[in-house]
């Protein structure tokens, strides 16, 4: 075979090969996109077991909270795209917390362990760093990203005050743009309810 066709037919594969991973991405953004609509049943929110946390006196539950509005945020704080997100975080629980809103950061480690994200002073230091005063479940194992299924960082669960999902995404988004407003409604129709 000649060399021109050797390299033709590489660049075929290549291209059929690159055209299955972006319809597989495709399919996957469609399951959980960054805006779905709200579920149809709202599905009651599983309960985490973390027992490290940070900016909490004590493992905070689910069950603690029934009767508060709670997004979580999937996180870690060597994603770029997660650490975009964090002033908008940051706003919507100063601006809600006494409203009936609790923020809370899962923070799950994509490294292994000697990377440091799962150091325990090494998240309190990105803590400090980017102003977070809302509580922070260490995930170290992945338990509560596998309960919740989660596949991207950052990724969000919204749970209304009976303890039901109601809005799930993923990716970055900014002070006041068109996310952040998206997310902002959601949370006040969810405390007014």
């Amino acid at each position: 075979m000649s060399r021109s066709s050797l390299l033709f037919l590489s660049s075929v594969a290549l291209a059929l090969a690159a055209g299955a991973a972006l319809e597989s991405t495709a399919r996957a953004q469609a399951l959980v996109p960054l805006l779905n609509a709200p579920a149809r049943t709202p599905m009651p929110a599983p309960s985490w077991r973390n027992t490290s946390w940070l900016n909490a006196d004590h493992p905070l539950t689910l069950s603690e909270l029934k009767g508060r509005v709670v997004l979580l945020n999937f996180w870690v704080f060597t994603c770029y795209n997660c650490t975009n997100t964090v002033p908008s975080l940051v706003d919507f629980d100063r601006r809600y917390r006494g409203q009936g809103l609790t923020v809370i950061g899962i923070h799950t480690p994509e490294f292994p362990p000697y990377a440091g994200e799962h150091d325990k002073g090494n998240v309190a230091r990105a803590l400090r760093k980017y102003g977070i005063d809302y509580p922070i479940a260490q995930d170290n194992d992945s338990k509560t990203w596998e309960l919740y299924n989660i596949r991207y960082w950052p990724s969000f669960v919204l749970i209304d005050k009976r303890g039901n999902i109601r809005y799930q995404g993923y990716g970055e988004f900014h002070l006041n743009d068109g996310s952040y407003h998206t997310w902002d409604e959601r949370i006040r129709e969810l405390l007014a309810e």
